[in-house]
């Protein structure tokens, strides 16, 4: 590339990047500045459509952002190979941006496509499809500015994924911390209650109180079952989900459900990994362990299925369901306050912009199915 320049920008040029720097840089969701971004450069280049495509680390160009491009038609260009896209910089700063034939077989978009790397740095991280019937001249004036515009938009996701690490670091010290006081705290306090009411029971064995014993032994399950749902909670704070994975987390829940409670329980996965942002990993899988805590508890189940499929436009489905004695959907939506459990699960489902259903009668088992979608546009690790 030109180690410098020879011209001076136009007033309209100045005015775009302006306006391109203050969308990259506002407050609003990713989504919503990709579209504000898109829509400066329709309304300056006059675009009938235009696309932001990202490289992933299979090497296809995944479709993040467009206008002017049906759903169907943004199906189709979903995860294109990378051969056509592929930029390298030049001496002469103009040879760097294409032009060229719209070749994406839409019948209604210009005959033009005019493509700009994205880069951070000596990064190509993806490009900016500008589909327009007029010509672009070229020059050096507008080959700086297409250019600076690809370089701004790698500095905006280059920022954004450092924000996602930090963001991440963060919620994993927070839940280290959370882990200690749970052990230093709760754990201990139900340590001292059951050494407690072994005390009880011991103090209690000369009068030899058949219901005081019954009660006793009630009590110390109870305590058991806090013990162990307990050490689950701190296990999971200081073993972020992410590291695991939703499939093989998935898989341990369903082994330990079958070692502690003997029944029979069928996993059905075609995904060997599933990759997902870590806060809907972590949604996802308490969805998944609620269910099967409920069953456990309540639902003398003899077969319980786990089923987890996603299509090829990221459609994601996990669906539980059990023959057990399944109860009355009515009597529980009344009294909704008192099954904190389930209404906890129906907001993982809404954080994961998802769908969650729950059917069951009396004696005729459950079904919780959840059905929520993403497209992984960069790796989350």
């Amino acid at each position: 590339m030109a180690e410098s320049s020879t011209f001076e920008w136009s007033p309209s040029s100045l005015t775009l990047l302006y306006r391109i720097t203050s969308a990259l840089s506002s407050a609003h969701e990713e989504n919503q500045v990709l579209h504000d971004f898109l829509v400066l450069l329709r309304q300056h280049f006059n675009a009938s459509a235009g696309s932001i495509q990202l490289i992933t680390d299979e090497g296809l160009m995944n479709l993040i952002s467009y206008f002017g491009i049906t759903e169907d038609q943004a199906n189709s260009l979903q995860h294109a190979p990378i051969d056509g896209h592929l930029f390298s910089f030049e001496t002469d700063v103009i040879d760097e941006i294409q032009i060229r034939k719209n070749e994406l077989d839409i019948d209604n978009l210009p005959p033009k496509q005019l493509c700009i790397p994205v880069r951070f740095k000596i990064r190509t991280l993806g490009v900016i499809n500008l589909f327009v019937e007029n010509e672009i001249d070229i020059n050096e004036e507008m080959a700086y500015l297409l250019l600076s515009l690809g370089a701004h938009l790698g500095e905006f996701f280059e920022r954004t994924s450092i924000e996602k690490k930090n963001r991440l670091q963060l919620v994993k010290n927070e839940r280290n911390i959370i882990a200690n006081e749970l052990h230093d705290s709760l754990a201990q306090s139900l340590a001292s209650v059951r050494f407690q009411v072994r005390i009880l029971d011991q103090s209690l064995q000369p009068v030899g109180d058949f219901m005081a014993f019954k009660t006793i032994d009630s009590i110390e399950h109870a305590l058991d079952e806090a013990t162990t749902d307990l050490r689950e909670l701190i296990a999971h704070c200081r073993v972020p989900i992410e590291q695991q994975g939703l499939v093989p987390a998935v898989k341990r829940a369903v082994e330990k459900f079958r070692k502690e409670t003997g029944i029979h329980i069928l996993l059905q996965c075609e995904e060997q990994t599933l990759a997902l942002p870590s806060n809907m990993e972590l949604n996802a899988y308490r969805i998944v362990q609620e269910a099967l805590t409920n069953i456990k508890k309540h639902a003398n189940a003899y077969i319980v299925r786990v089923l987890l499929t996603r299509d090829n436009d990221g459609n994601i489905r996990i669906l539980i369901e059990n023959d057990g004695k399944g109860f009355d959907q009515e009597k529980i939506q009344s009294s909704e306050g008192d099954h904190l459990g389930l209404t906890i699960m129906k907001e993982r489902a809404k954080h994961l912009g998802g769908r969650l259903k729950i059917e069951s009668e009396p004696d005729e088992g459950t079904r919780v199915e959840l059905r929520f979608s993403y497209q992984d546009t960069e790796s989350d690790s």
